[in-house]
């Protein structure tokens, strides 16, 4: 019984090393951090084959653990990631494990659609029925995150990662935007990794690995980050010739004045994740104001050439107007202006100069 006991937890508690947030991102902003607060259910698979007078798979009982995270953006490209994870199980009744895990993982964006990742797990296992037996795994892995929109404010995600022990672990599910800075997910794990080697516990008669698989819920919210405002410059335009005397009304002259700045990752010609606000904004404006017009400006940073960029600014702008579309705002009621990395309102010698450069600029014509 002891034997089974210690077989059963050692799986569950050894199956934990994936890289695991709620809806995982991939792409950050600089100085943004995300906290994540969820829980799992696990349930571990062995083959008792491995050991002596073994046959057959067994099971621990499934129980849901706490799981948490924090990750915070270095740069528009780089984060760094931290998640815990509860290891308690039962089995007959009695609590076969009750351990945890922590891991650290450094992240890359590739773009908006993936990210790797590579990292440091620390595994504990405590068997509080078998004469209180402890182990500690550390595990080194990497990895990668695809994401993909389903519908409005709907993403499918899958991860899987590589790791030593012999691990190997997957999980999908589908992720829901809330608000800008908050979205829940739900999905499924699984794990294979390494139990034991020959000769590591009594009866075990060759090379032992687990599986783990059960179901993942959390929520993530993100907060500071952002790029730095950019000062509106002041309202351009051309007076209308005075009037010839007559006597109708001359008519109201209009100005351009600044509404909102739209900002992209490097190279990429759909708007960040946390822009997502502004979007919603600029097409809440225009819905309530439908007799003005908005004037769309694309611009980019100075790297590359002056063709690549004019085309890089023409497809953000393209890319925010057809979003405006799909929410109502009529074609006719918008103006599209491309002027590549002619117009920088900060400098490109620095970072964040560069990303204040990588925007569209909104202009309501009133």
């Amino acid at each position: 019984m002891k034997k089974k006991i210690l077989v059963l937890a050692a799986a569950v508690a050894a199956c934990a090393t994936s890289f695991a947030f709620a809806t995982p991102q991939t792409q950050w902003e600089k100085g943004q951090w995300q906290v994540d607060l969820g829980a799992w259910n696990p349930k571990a698979d062995v083959d008792e084959g491995n050991f002596v007078g073994g046959s057959g798979d067994s099971s621990t009982d499934s129980k849901w653990n706490f799981q948490g995270g924090l990750s915070y953006g270095l740069t528009d490209k780089w984060a760094v990631q931290y998640s815990y994870y509860g290891l308690k199980t039962d089995a007959d009744g009695e609590k076969a494990t009750d351990g945890n895990e922590n891991e650290v993982n450094l992240v890359y964006s590739l773009n908006k659609n993936f990210a790797v990742y590579g990292g440091w797990n620390r595994i504990q296992n405590k068997l509080p029925n078998y004469d209180d037996y402890s182990q500690t795994n550390n595990i080194a892995q990497i990895g990668v995150i695809a994401k993909a929109p389903l519908a409005n404010k709907l993403d499918v995600y899958a991860k899987g990662a590589l790791g030593t022990k012999s691990t190997s672990i997957w999980e999908a599910g589908l992720g829901y935007t809330v608000t800008p800075d908050l979205d829940i997910n739900a999905g499924y794990r699984y794990v294979n990794t390494k139990l034991a080697d020959k000769g590591d516990l009594d009866g075990l008669k060759d090379d032992a690995n687990i599986t783990y698989k059960g179901f993942i819920a959390g929520l993530s919210y993100r907060f500071g980050g952002g790029h730095k405002e950019v000062s509106a410059p002041e309202p351009v335009y051309t007076p209308e010739p005075a009037p010839t005397p007559v006597v109708t009304p001359a008519p109201v002259q209009k100005k351009d004045y600044y509404l909102e700045s739209i900002h992209f990752g490097f190279d990429e010609d759909h708007p960040l994740a946390a822009e997502q606000a502004k979007l919603d904004h600029f097409v809440q404006v225009a819905k309530e104001n439908p007799q003005d017009t908005f004037k769309l400006v694309g611009n980019t940073d100075a790297k590359g050439s002056h063709e690549y960029n004019d085309a890089l600014s023409q497809r953000r702008v393209d890319n925010v107007a057809g979003y405006a579309e799909n929410q109502g705002v009529p074609a006719s009621q918008m103006q599209l202006d491309y002027k590549g990395k002619t117009d920088p309102v900060s400098t490109n010698d620095t970072d964040q100069g560069r990303a204040d450069n990588r925007r569209v600029d909104i202009w309501q014509n009133k």
